[in-house]
């Protein structure tokens, strides 16, 4: 009787060895077109973030210098675009050489994954990992080339706006987030306004976030 039960527990053990192990799938969900609309921006990447907006078919991606743009599709859980068009800006090197290495990912294609929040971007090699960006108001602005002493919470350098040439220039108590002026560089910029709930008392309701650097321009002292 032994004998016989033997045969039949070997094979019971092999069956349950075949039922626990399985092939590993990719973590997170496949998105869907409408859950990838909006703005996207690469955690952890610091200044050389990568940018991402995704608006009905269309995508703009941004990885170091120039502007990429051009409609996408998504399909069996990869998002690809083909036929990428690209502002021509000459930039440092390393910079380009981001934005080729970008161009060639969405181009050939990468799956795409939501892991909660997070966008997830994988070529097989490479996973890229994106956060969510809040919604505002496209406004477009001048920023003078120089700071003005101003007086917050302490004495402060503050930037000068304004939204149109024919204006007095203001000052802005604080900073553009994602944008770095040059002293003696005169800007316009494309920005995105958002308001902050609850803000702390001595800080501002909005925040003013960097879309792009739409005009620069050197200007020399008189």
């Amino acid at each position: 009787m032994q004998k016989r039960l033997l045969p039949l527990a070997l094979a019971a053990t092999l069956l349950a060895g075949c039922a626990t192990s399985s092939t590993p799938v990719a973590e997170g969900v496949v998105p869907t077109a409408a859950q990838l609309q909006g703005e996207w921006k690469q955690a952890g990447a610091g200044e050389q973030a990568i940018l991402l907006r995704i608006d009905q078919e269309r995508l703009f991606a941004k990885a170091g210098c120039n502007g990429m743009f051009g409609p996408f599709s998504l399909s069996q859980g990869a998002i690809r675009s083909e036929r990428l068009a690209a502002t021509l800006m000459m930039c440092p090197p390393e910079a380009m050489q981001r934005d080729a290495k970008l161009r060639h990912q969405l181009e050939a294609g990468m799956s795409a994954r939501l892991v909660g929040d997070e966008l997830r971007l994988s070529d097989g090699e490479q996973t890229l990992r994106f956060e969510r960006q809040p919604q505002g108001e496209i406004k477009f602005i001048y920023v003078a080339a120089e700071r003005k002493p101003c007086s917050g919470v302490a004495p402060m350098q503050c930037l000068q706006v304004r939204d149109d040439k024919a204006k007095p220039w203001q000052l802005h108590y604080g900073e553009i987030e994602g944008f770095k002026p040059e002293p003696g560089v005169a800007y316009r910029l494309r920005i995105k306004e958002v308001k902050v709930d609850n803000p702390p008392a001595d800080a501002s309701s909005i925040r003013w976030i960097l879309d792009l650097v739409v005009e620069q321009e050197v200007v020399k002292k008189p």
